[in-house]
């Protein structure tokens, strides 16, 4: 392991392959990752055998303290001729992906990128964060179309493809897969797609054939009711007690309760209610701004399951 660079707001990590290998992975840390030596896509890249860099920032600078060519700088040595480099990365991590496989003229693969900083998105929770980087049309770019996978639903992620990536790279590979939410990766690593996706895309080059699974794959039936709990509630219900009963989650739990609110269901409710107080899973556990709401409608709240959330 060798410290490439490293300061308080960011750290480059490089771990040699025991053999020599022309490939190159460059990975990146994700929202909320924080400065350590390994992180996302660093066993995938070890266990295959390839050089590896790890890139971390720290916790909610979205790398805007890691200038272009700070980066350049301290990766460059290793990417000589002849090298096959890939930047990949998901959600910040797959920005950063983007923003720095330009800097070097690496390949790019970037899961649902995004920048929750971009001013374009207009998020409150991240408006103090401050944005140094330069739009991605306006910085250096890859000759090497990247790939970019994404779930075309998700109505943040397409827009942020639309204002940043598109109108980069005209020539972008995308790799569109509808209900696998923002944690794209996670839903294609439940199916048991991930390492044929991602080992395709290094080693070949290509984006392989993908049989989704669909029917009982929590991830989509959850990605399915939050598109549809406006317009079809009643289906959009059944689909995310399909998702708990694949496999309990707070957000998708959580979503169920927030759609029957609005329903007006207030039975349904006091049986999820009591159901998490009398559950151990940490999982069933209703956030508290969900138990204001019940309590506001007159339903009975365990004040143990209060303190819990």
């Amino acid at each position: 392991m060798i410290r490439l660079a490293n300061h308080p707001d960011y750290r480059i990590t490089y771990h040699p392959a025991p053999a020599p290998t022309e490939k190159l992975m460059i990975t990146f840390g994700g929202q909320p990752s924080d400065i350590s030596d390994t992180g996302f896509g660093s066993d995938f890249a070890m266990k295959h055998g390839w050089d590896h860099v790890f890139v971390a920032q720290r916790r909610h600078s979205q790398f805007q303290g890691l200038h272009a060519a700070v980066f350049k700088a301290a990766v460059a040595p290793l990417c000589t001729a002849g090298r096959d480099v890939i930047c990949y990365g998901a959600s910040l991590g797959g920005y950063a992906a983007l923003y720095y496989g330009g800097q070097i003229d690496a390949r790019i693969i970037a899961a649902a990128p995004m920048l929750p900083a971009w001013k374009g998105l207009g998020l409150p929770a991240y408006a103090d964060v401050p944005v140094h980087h330069k739009h991605l049309k306006h910085s250096r770019r890859s000759k090497h179309a990247p790939v970019v996978i994404y779930d075309p639903v998700q109505r943040r992620d397409v827009q942020f493809l639309n204002q940043t990536v598109r109108p980069t790279y005209r020539d972008i590979r995308e790799v569109a897969l509808p209900f696998t939410g923002h944690t794209v990766l996670v839903a294609l690593s439940n199916m048991r797609l991930l390492k044929k996706l991602i080992t395709s895309l290094v080693v070949d080059n290509k984006i392989p054939q993908l049989e989704l699974k669909r029917s009982g794959d929590p991830s989509f039936h959850r990605e399915r009711a939050k598109a549809l709990s406006f317009t079809h509630p009643d289906f959009a219900r059944q689909e995310y007690e399909r998702a708990l009963a694949a496999r309990p989650a707070k957000s998708t739990i959580n979503n169920l309760f927030s759609l029957l609110v609005r329903m007006g269901d207030k039975a349904a409710l006091q049986e999820i209610l009591d159901s998490c107080a009398n559950d151990p899973n940490p999982q069933m556990t209703i956030l508290p701004q969900m138990l204001v709401r019940a309590e506001k409608l007159g339903l009975h709240v365990d004040h143990d399951l209060a303190l819990a959330s």
